[in-house]
């Protein structure tokens, strides 16, 4: 292992850091055998002998996700973990027992179905829920909430139309190498592709974890690739190929940290925690959510989607301690019979619903994982307000500013 006394004579040779000297990420002065980006935090568990996708295997796959779409194939995630494996000495679904394994691939599956929408959305659905080909181009036409028909993923109104600026998830303060170069984009053209929108101008939601922020995407990038060019350059990537939509959510499982802390969802899961994984993703908006809000329900589709991992991977349910209100959440969505697919997993569940929370009619029985896509609930889960949308992004900018304020 290096110290800091052994990037002095390459710092020197270079006039570029290397890690672990003091500027973070830029790893560039390295052994070639060795990744360029600095280690994962450890778990100080012990990497076990069975493989990750000798556990889920491609059966589970089909199970947990039958409708799934390219770039969300099975052959792609497990690439996707072998290659990060074969780099570092944290193994990602390889640490501790056959338990530990099971619940974490849980956790990581129940987390990625709800935010890709079961393997079925490589883009974001508000900004290029469906691209549109022209001059042997791929588009896209970011649309607000109130023009956006959700059932045929059409948008009425551009947001770049007539020469309006697109710049959500662009941060112009975070520069390299702490983040791509961003700023306002526009319409293609006023012609042809009049309110279409180069994909590759913007850092929206993307991959099996919705990787969105210039700031992630060049660290990312740097992880996956080693290079800071490549996501920063063509994001597109990550909507298209399966190394990337599935490489860029095991990044952030596990290198992505939550601001002031030394922890990740990797760490949180082999621990035992749901609700912690789930506060580093999204805790800002769903631990706790609005009570009457998008992510209210949001929070119950999420606990759908883990309580069916759990039960392909036969494990137990995690804790939900670490994300205020989840376990009630829970209880909750049970009792009143609109998680029926969790009902093996909760102690005496309530079949008959008291309390309506939704327009759909509640089923005792668990539904056809596979018949998921049609149903109303998740429907009505698209149409999720502007308002939010917008407080979403505004808590982004925070965290982000936050973090720069904690490296400076």
């Amino acid at each position: 292992m290096l110290d800091d006394v052994d990037c002095i004579p390459c710092l020197k040779r270079s006039g570029k850091w290397t890690w672990p000297c003091n500027v973070e990420g830029l790893c560039w002065c390295w052994d070639s055998s060795k990744p360029k980006y600095k280690p994962a935090l450890s778990s100080g568990l012990e990497p076990a002998l069975t493989k990750p996708c000798d556990i889920f295997t491609e059966s589970m796959f089909d199970k947990i996700a039958p409708n799934a779409v390219h770039p969300y194939t099975y052959d792609g995630l497990c690439d996707a973990i072998e290659m990060l494996n074969d780099r570092y000495d944290e193994k990602i679904f390889m640490m501790g027992t056959l338990l530990q394994q099971k619940q974490e691939w849980a956790a990581f599956l129940g987390h990625t179905t709800h935010e890709s929408a079961q393997y079925t959305a490589p883009r974001e659905a508000l900004v290029c829920g469906r691209t549109v080909e022209k001059l042997s181009g791929t588009f896209c036409k970011p649309c607000d909430n109130k023009y956006f028909d959700w059932d045929n993923r059409y948008c009425k109104v551009s947001l770049v139309a007539n020469g309006q600026f697109y710049d959500d998830y662009c941060d112009k303060v975070i520069t390299p190498p702490h983040g791509c170069v961003c700023g306002p984009t526009t319409e293609v053209d006023g012609d042809i592709r009049a309110g279409l929108m180069n994909p590759n101008a913007a850092y929206f939601g993307r991959g099996a974890i919705q990787l969105s922020w210039n700031s992630n995407y060049i660290k990312a990038s740097q992880v996956l690739t080693e290079s800071a060019e490549t996501l920063c350059t063509q994001p597109d990537l990550v909507a298209t190929e399966p190394k990337y939509a599935w490489g860029t959510a095991l990044w952030f499982w596990v290198f992505s940290k939550p601001p002031g802390e030394e922890t990740n969802c990797h760490i949180k899961a082999l621990e035992g925690s749901f609700g912690s994984t789930l506060r580093i993703i999204n805790g800002g908006l769903e631990c706790p959510p609005d009570a009457y809000g998008y992510h209210a329900e949001a929070v119950v589709t999420r606990l759908r989607y883990y309580c069916i991992a759990a039960s392909i991977m036969e494990v137990p349910l995690m804790d939900f301690g670490g994300c205020e209100g989840l376990g009630d959440a829970f209880a909750r969505c049970v009792q009143t019979g609109f998680c029926p697919e969790c009902n093996e997993h909760y102690g005496n569940p309530t079949m008959e619903p008291s309390l309506a929370p939704a327009p759909q009619r509640p089923t005792p029985q668990p539904t056809d994982w596979g018949s998921w896509r049609s149903e109303d609930w998740l429907t009505a889960m698209r149409g999720n307000s502007a308002a939010v949308k917008s407080a979403s992004r505004l808590l982004g900018s925070l965290t982000l500013a936050m973090a720069m304020c904690l490296w400076l």
